[in-house]
């Protein structure tokens, strides 16, 4: 997948469709396209405050960390994290079993090459609605809260040949919520939503750049 997600919903939607107050209600706006390479923020839950949506900057740095977002992203981008480095690699190991984190979104971009042509989409619900996919956080010395995004591979409609990605964000439905956010869940019952994902349904509409 694209390095971009997109959460265009308003922050009335987002309090009615999850039930949450937001932690910081003044820095939320929608955006259509959140491009990873920059130094973006998203809209989280963590294992801490599962009662609030909080903010996290895109890009997980290791646990009280106190160096620089973009010197460290580029050494080592960490916008997204695959099942096989995740349980391995001592950035990302311990955040899956103490820190995870649900990360709210309206959608994410792909890349189809057609006839030497690159083809932008926006994979998105339906009726545009908002979810959740799998994320995991450390949290700075200052205090910041950095995120990475978990993939799975991708299914239906956009595992294509002529897709330039192997890989999506992984979708965590409601009843795997209070499991993803439960300090006390075993690794085993984790490890399984990341290996058998939840099979959504999305739509997917061409974005002219």
């Amino acid at each position: 997948m694209n390095y971009s997600l997109s959460n265009r919903a308003n922050i009335s939607l987002l309090r009615e469709k999850f039930g949450l107050s937001f932690k910081y209600p003044s820095l939320y706006k929608p955006k259509l396209k959140i491009d990873g390479n920059k130094e973006q923020s998203l809209s989280v839950i963590t294992i801490e405050e599962s009662n609030l949506i909080s903010e996290g900057i895109w890009g997980i740095l290791p646990q009280n960390f106190d160096g620089d977002w973009r010197k460290f992203q580029r050494l080592r981008n960490t916008l997204h994290v695959n099942k096989k480095e995740i349980c391995k690699n001592v950035l990302f190991k311990e955040a899956l079993e103490k820190r995870r984190c649900l990360i709210i979104v309206t959608g994410f971009y792909t890349h189809y090459l057609n006839d030497n042509n690159i083809i932008n989409y926006l994979v998105e619900k339906e009726d545009v609605t908002p979810f959740y996919i799998a994320g995991i956080y450390n949290v700075l010395k200052d205090g910041f809260i950095t995120c990475t995004v978990v993939n799975t591979k991708t299914k239906g409609m956009l595992n294509s040949e002529n897709s330039l990605y192997e890989f999506m964000p992984l979708q965590i439905p409601e009843i795997f919520k209070n499991i993803w956010l439960n300090r006390d869940a075993k690794l085993d019952e984790i490890n399984h939503i990341i290996s058998k994902p939840y099979t959504a349904k999305f739509k997917i509409q061409e974005i002219i750049s």
